[in-house]
């Protein structure tokens, strides 16, 4: 008996409740790799008739959607809960994929991708903020990578599938595989952090102490000093009638907005959210029939292709891994991004020198080492480097605010990508497309060069301080001694 107990270490623990975040990131790999097959069958086959217009609003509607989804995250997360939001959003995925499964027209098809971006919208929110708040600082960065390698490995899974199956088979099939992360999430602990901002230290420290074991009490105790320093300066406030609320949340958002650790890291998020969303795998997964044709010339291999470099990128992402335990962010990800930019250049390049009939040789295989080196700059730094830094940065008493923003953000991005691809792609090409992409990953990568800082080894609350530029408690207790001095002179 003595022996089971020490088999679930504090590392096992955590697992099983971030497990609960990554069996979700799965579903919404399916959602984006599903697309590639809907798209491109419903093409070939016009089952259900689309144009450019319609097709584009099927693509993009996600990124509307999940900004509704994202508008419902603060009031659950802050009010209920992360364990319902997880919950929520797993429930509505099932629902999604159900309704796909049995749709016959356009308005069946945005009513499914509806739902799955309302899922999106919770979960994406939400699944990073509680890894943080799940796991122990040398384990985070490995965690947080492994969003990204469930969404590839779920992006994976549809393209594979697509090699044997229809639409409407794969997303009975696929369906399934989003009922594990319901399920887990119903057995998981909520939040400790969660459970801090509600007064409840006696359940926060014996859930932290199970997740982390008794050896991270300093975090702990540093927490709830932190939060209960805030509680003790709202209490002599009186309580206010609706107006007064509204006001309130006004000058809140207001203050909130001059603090330094809100914007400096609201700013950082905005860059490394539109290095995630443009540096390449939501156009190239949504739109693969056009990058397909523009880069081989046929779509004959597509799905082929796209399993491989989904592996590839999985494989990418699984360094990175390693690499942030070892590696300090900021080098590794202006080096990895530096690299996506590089690959943009040089298949518009390709494209380019192809269409005009410019190269002196050509062949498949120059195209597909591309594609490759190009998937190889996303899994292994853009998209997964990017998302675990930006779940390091928020402030502990704004998650909720924070992660509204980041949703309002990652939707804006997402709509605004998806939507202008085909349009970009009639008005400037293929390859003038990825240039302005290529443009606007080194815009972002001079602006982060001067404000990201380094969050490799370091505690939310000491990233938090960072930002801050003091530490609350730190200053608490400085104010407190020279209290007791005046007290004593």
């Amino acid at each position: 008996m003595c022996f089971g107990k020490q088999l679930i270490t504090p590392f096992v623990k955590q697992c099983f409740a971030v497990s609960s975040v990554t069996f979700n990131m799965l579903s919404y790999g399916m959602v984006i790799g599903f697309n590639a097959s809907l798209f491109s069958e419903l093409r070939k086959s016009q089952e259900i008739p689309l144009d450019r217009d319609s097709e584009s609003w099927l693509a993009s509607l996600i990124g509307i959607t999940t900004f509704i989804g994202a508008l419902f995250t603060p009031i659950i997360i802050d009010s209920i809960g992360r364990k319902p939001a997880v919950i929520t959003s797993s429930v509505l995925m099932v629902s999604g994929w159900i309704t796909l499964s049995l749709a016959s027209s356009l308005p069946v098809l945005l009513v499914a991708k509806f739902l799955q971006g309302m899922s999106v919208g919770l979960g994406s929110t939400m699944g990073g903020l509680l890894i943080a708040e799940y796991s122990s600082p040398k384990y985070r960065g490995s965690f947080m990578a492994t969003i990204l390698t469930f969404v590839l490995l779920g992006s994976l899974i549809s393209h594979l599938f697509a090699l044997f199956y229809n639409w409407h088979q794969i997303s009975t099939i696929v369906g399934f595989f989003s009922l594990p992360g319901l399920i887990i999430s119903l057995f998981s602990p909520e939040s400790p952090v969660f459970l801090a901002t509600k007064g409840r230290y006696d359940q926060c420290r014996k859930v932290f102490r199970w997740l982390r074991g008794p050896n991270e009490d300093d975090e702990l105790e540093k927490m709830i000093k932190t939060d209960m320093i805030v509680k003790e300066s709202k209490k002599s406030r009186p309580k206010k009638t609706m107006s007064k609320i509204i006001q309130k949340k006004l000058t809140y958002v207001i203050l909130t907005f001059k603090k330094r650790e809100f914007y400096i890291p609201v700013f950082i998020m905005m860059h490394l959210s539109a290095i995630n969303e443009f540096c390449g795998a939501l156009v190239y997964d949504t739109y693969a029939f056009d990058i397909h044709k523009a880069l081989y010339g046929t779509d004959i291999y597509m799905f082929k292709v796209m399993a491989s470099v989904d592996i590839q990128r999985i494989l990418s992402t699984v360094l990175t891994v390693y690499l942030t335990s070892r590696v300090r962010r900021r080098p590794l990800l202006f080096t990895l991004v530096g690299l996506n930019i590089l690959a943009y250049i040089c298949e518009a390049g390709y494209i380019y020198a192809r269409r005009h009939s410019l190269l002196p040789f050509d062949h498949m295989a120059i195209g597909v080492f591309l594609h490759h080196f190009h998937y190889f700059t996303n899994g292994a730094g853009s998209m997964s480097l990017t998302t675990i830094i930006s779940n390091e940065l928020f402030p502990t008493a704004d998650k909720g605010f924070c992660g509204l923003i980041r949703s309002l953000i990652f939707s804006i991005f997402v709509f605004a990508n998806v939507k202008s691809a085909p349009y970009l792609f009639s008005l400037i090409d293929v390859e003038g497309t990825l240039c302005a992409y290529a443009l606007l990953l080194f815009y972002c990568q001079v602006m982060l060069y001067y404000m990201l800082p380094e969050t490799k080894d370091k505690t939310l609350q000491e990233i938090e301080d960072k930002f801050r530029g003091f530490s609350l408690v730190d200053r608490a207790e400085i104010l407190k001694t020279k209290d007791d001095e005046d007290v004593s002179n």
